[in-house]
Order: structure tokens, then C-alpha cells, then sequence
């Protein structure tokens, strides 16, 4: 049965959710400390005392553990790349090994160290996604927001650093309340395989020699594997009270260098890591949870839909801190403007009065030069003029940029000529443009970037050629629409036309050809207009 639950639950910052086959614990987090918990049953009955609790309860960010025995692991190796590939070939492995569920992630650990060097990867899934789904389905109705689903086995990393005499291969045994027999292997720190098992109800039967029998096996199994080699010895960790620990240290015979056990007193260990709490019962749930809920791990398993909710609370607060960032450095800014402003006041104060003496000194000056030709203004309009001349001299290096840049994408064409100008008109005309093809219309004139605003134009005529010209015209009319397609789609391009193709395409030319001609010329024509604002 689950647990007498209060008619008002206590709130929050933060909680914990462990999931097992039959039992479902909350813990809340209060002040960095392990605050109050709920325990409810894995069926109908559970589920709503816990939608009742979710009703009664603040939506604090929930992290969900899940402890079961449909864990898989499977270790597997791929080629060595990065980014999207890599995305792509981790996505295709988990369709072949684990089609039938969304729970899954994929560990990466390293790269082999012969041969191609390919990457090595434990790829882990929750082969039964019923168990969550009914429970995630009360948080999404609620919409309480979920910051990830996590695996024991895969938290129980965290425990490594603080465990005496760390080694090369690590056996972590644990008990937990609502789960079972937790054993998980670790080889240079990499979890490598974790075995859960059924225990007797706490107190019915001495769990000393389950769990004797239980390390026994899987030690066997490990050396089945062969991942624990005879030269180095293999570290088995009891987590226990020191009531269970004595028990097993009566029982653990005389082993070979193989084999070293370490029992760790969990009241000892917890109050290393900062669980400040006594633990009566020999069972480690709350070291996990402890571990989970101070560190909050990336997310494991749930899916983008199911921490929806957290993301929209992440954003939410990072959007008040935004808007308290904003305001105080308006503040700040606002009196700094404020001081400036009276200050700048003053400053003109004086400059208004530096003015009419500099004036007064500049007209009696002026009076005594003698009379000359060209008056001071008509001097100052021409050194403008040349100073203007000067700042907006002539350079194609903007037109070679842009053409090199859409080159970059067909390395098939390749240039034989460049005439390049500068004009205020964009529509000025080439001489040599178009001459023995004036049948041919103008193609493709861009309707973007009208050239508003442009003070003049740089304009230039491409001619070039396909390379490796196969003979297959369609293909090359393609290539050359797409290149000059790439150039009408870059900043401050006023027009690109295509002025004349390797094959005319008028309705008004007929083809002739024979069958065994050869591939023939791929010459073309290109007119590019680039806007120029502004050019120093």
C-alpha cells in the first residue's frame, strides 16, 4: 500500500522522483538538504495518490531516477567522426538495437587504440518504456517541469572520486529500498555493465549471504568477459550500514591479490560528500539522491517534448534576470547620461563663447589679407571636392571577392576573361558584350536589391568555360544557372544576368547534331551590378 500522505504536502525548490518496478519514492530538497519524502505504489491506487500530490504541491523542477532491471547495455564501436555524422550513425545504431523504445543514450568513452582508432561507445536504453510512461503522463498533464530522466547505474559515477584507494576496475554494490541488489562495474572510470537483483523484504531473511552469492556471480561473469585481467586485482565497494558490512566481513574468506574488498559505512561516506542525515537501514537511496539533486546531471533519456516545461522555466527566469540586468544598467546608464548631459551643457556654454571671440579675431583678420580671385568659400568647395574624390577612389577588390566566393561552389567553371568598371548607372553596357549573338535575350534578372540607396556601381563581365565538359548541356546549363542564382543571393548584388549560354535556347534556333560529334565548347557570359553605399 503506499504511504499515509498529509492533506498539504510540503514545497520546495527542487525534488526528486525514484522510479522502480513497484514502488515510486519523492524526495524534496530543501536548503542544499534532503528534506521531506513520499512513497507510492507502482499501480492504479499509486498513480492517484500521487496525481493528488502533484495537485497539492508547487511545479518545482523535478529530476526523475530510474532504477530497473530492463537496463540495457551494449558496448559497440564507430568510425571516428564528429558533428552531424556522428549524430547520424549513433541514431542509426539505436534503431537497430533498440527500435522499440525513445529512452536511449549513447556514452562516448574514449577511441580504441589500434587499427582505425574508432570510437568506443556504451550505448544504453530502458527497454520498457511503460513503466514511465503512465507516471510522465500525470507530470505532463500537470505540467510540472521535468529536468531529465537518469539511470542509477550511470549516476553511481559520481560516487568514484570520493571512494578510498580508487583502481583501475571498480565493483560498486548497493542496496536500495525500492529497487533491489544494485552491482556496477567500472573499468578506468567508464561504466561498463550494471546487473540489478531482487531482495527479500528488509528484515526477513540475513541479506550477507544473498549478496555474497550474488558479487560471487558477477564476479564470474566479469571474468568470463574477460574484463578484469588475472595481473590486476579487482575492487569490490560494499555501500552499507555497519551492521550489514560486519556481516559480510565475517563471511568474506581469505581472498587471493585478485580480489581487495572495501566497505564503506554509507553514514561515513554520506557525511564526506555532505549528507549531514543518519542512516538506519543499510540501503543507499539517499546517497543517490543526494548526489543527484546537488550536482543535477544533464539530462539521460527524456525526450526534447517531455522537459518542455523546464525549458520554458529556464527561459522564464533567464528572462527576469535579463529584465533586472536591463533595468539596473538603464538606471546606472540613465545617470551617467544625466551627469553627462550637464556636463556637456557647460562644455557648450564655453564653446558658444570660444565662438564669438574666435569670429571677432577672424573678421578683423580677414579685413587686413588683400583682395585675391577666388574667395575663401569657393576654396573650401574645391578642397572638398578633391578630398571627396580621394576618399571614394575605384577598386574591383569587393567585385573578385564576390566572384571568387561563388566559384568556391562550382570549381567546374573556370574563367578566361574579366572586364570590370564603376558607373551611377547600373544599367551601362559593355561594348563587346553581345556581339554576333544579338538574338539572344538577357536571362535571369534578379528582382532583389533594387539598389536603393547605392551611391555608385561596380560592374563586370565574366567569360569562362566549363571544365571536364562531357557533353551533357543540361547539366552544364544547370551548373551555370546555379552559379549565377549564388551570386544574385549575396549582400549588395543590384542585378546578375546571364548574358550568353553554351547552347541557345530560343524557340526561334533549331539543333542539329550528329551522333557521334564531340562534346563541344561550354563558353558563357556572365554581367554582375554590385551596390556600393560606401567605400573607403
Amino acid at each position: 500500500m503506499t504511504s499515509s500522505l498529509k492533506s498539504k504536502f510540503d514545497t520546495s525548490a527542487h525534488r526528486a522522483i525514484y522510479l522502480s518496478a513497484d514502488k515510486l519514492a519523492v524526495y524534496h530538497w530543501d536548503n542544499g538538504k534532503l528534506g521531506s519524502s513520499y512513497l507510492f505504489d507502482v499501480n492504479t491506487d499509486g498513480q492517484k495518490y500521487f496525481e493528488r500530490y502533484l495537485k497539492e504541491t508547487r511545479k518545482v523542477t523535478t529530476f526523475l531516477l530510474v532504477d530497473v532491471v530492463e537496463e540495457e547495455y551494449r558496448q559497440e564501436t564507430i568510425p571516428h567522426v564528429i558533428g552531424p555524422d556522428r549524430r547520424a550513425m549513433i541514431e542509426r545504431k539505436k534503431s537497430r538495437m533498440f527500435r522499440d523504445t525513445p529512452y536511449f543514450y549513447a556514452d562516448i568513452q574514449g577511441r580504441e587504440e589500434e587499427g582505425r582508432r574508432d570510437d568506443r561507445v556504451l550505448f544504453v536504453a530502458l527497454t520498457n518504456p511503460g513503466i514511465l510512461a503512465p507516471w510522465l503522463k500525470l507530470l505532463d498533464e500537470h505540467k510540472v517541469p521535468l529536468a531529465g530522466i537518469y539511470s542509477l547505474p550511470k549516476l553511481t559515477k559520481s560516487l568514484l572520486d570520493s571512494l578510498p584507494e580508487p583502481s583501475d576496475h571498480m565493483l560498486v554494490v548497493s542496496l536500495q529500498s525500492i529497487s533491489g541488489l544494485r552491482q556496477t562495474f567500472f573499468h578506468k572510470r567508464e561504466l561498463k555493465l550494471s546487473r540489478l537483483v531482487g531482495m527479500p523484504r528488509y528484515g526477513t531473511e540475513p541479506y550477507a549471504p544473498y549478496i555474497n552469492e550474488e558479487v560471487e556471480k558477477i564476479r564470474r561473469y566479469l571474468n568470463s568477459l574477460r574484463l578484469t585481467p588475472a595481473e590486476k586485482p579487482l575492487d569490490i565497494y560494499y555501500l552499507a550500514n555497519a551492521e550489514l558490512l560486519n556481516e559480510l566481513k565475517k563471511l568474506q574468506a581469505k581472498t587471493t591479490f585478485i580480489i581487495r574488498h572495501h566497505l564503506i559505512d554509507i553514514n561515513l561516506y554520506g557525511q564526506q560528500i555532505g549528507l549531514n542525515r543518519d542512516i538506519t537501514t543499510p540501503f543507499s537511496d539517499q546517497l543517490f539522491i543526494f548526489q543527484l539533486l546537488k550536482n543535477k546531471p544533464a539530462n539521460y533519456f527524456a525526450s526534447s517534448t517531455e522537459t518542455r516545461y523546464f525549458q520554458m522555466l529556464k527561459a522564464n527566469r533567464t528572462m527576469l534576470a535579463a529584465s533586472i540586468a536591463m533595468i539596473l544598467v538603464g538606471m546606472l546608464w540613465g545617470g551617467f547620461n544625466f551627469i553627462g548631459g550637464l556636463t556637456y551643457k557647460q562644455q557648450g556654454v564655453n564653446a558658444q563663447k570660444k565662438t564669438e571671440f574666435y569670429s571677432t579675431r577672424y573678421e578683423l583678420a580677414r579685413e587686413r589679407l588683400p583682395q585675391t580671385v577666388v574667395s575663401p568659400a569657393d576654396l573650401q568647395v574645391v578642397v572638398g571636392i578633391a578630398n571627396t574624390l580621394k576618399e571614394y577612389k575605384l577598386k574591383p577588390l569587393d567585385m573578385l571577392k564576390l566572384i571568387g566566393q561563388g566559384m568556391d561552389r562550382y570549381p567546374s567553371i573556370e574563367l578566361d576573361e574579366i572586364i570590370w568598371t564603376a558607373s551611377a548607372d547600373p544599367n551601362m553596357k559593355f561594348d563587346d558584350i553581345g556581339k554576333g549573338n544579338t538574338n539572344q535575350a538577357v536571362l535571369g534578372v534578379s528582382d532583389v536589391n533594387k539598389g536603393e540607396g547605392y551611391q555608385y556601381y561596380q560592374i563586370a563581365s565574366i567569360k569562362g568555360h566549363l571544365s571536364s565538359f562531357d557533353g551533357n548541356y543540361r547539366e552544364a546549363l544547370s551548373i551555370i544557372d546555379q552559379f549565377a542564382q549564388t551570386l544574385r543571393n549575396m549582400p549588395s548584388i543590384h542585378d546578375v544576368s546571364i548574358m550568353s549560354l553554351p547552347l541557345d535556347t530560343s524557340s526561334d534556333v533549331s539543333l542539329q547534331g550528329t551522333a557521334n560529334a564531340g562534346p563541344g565548347k561550354t563558353d558563357f557570359s556572365v554581367r554582375i551590378v554590385l551596390g556600393v553605399s560606401h567605400e573607403t
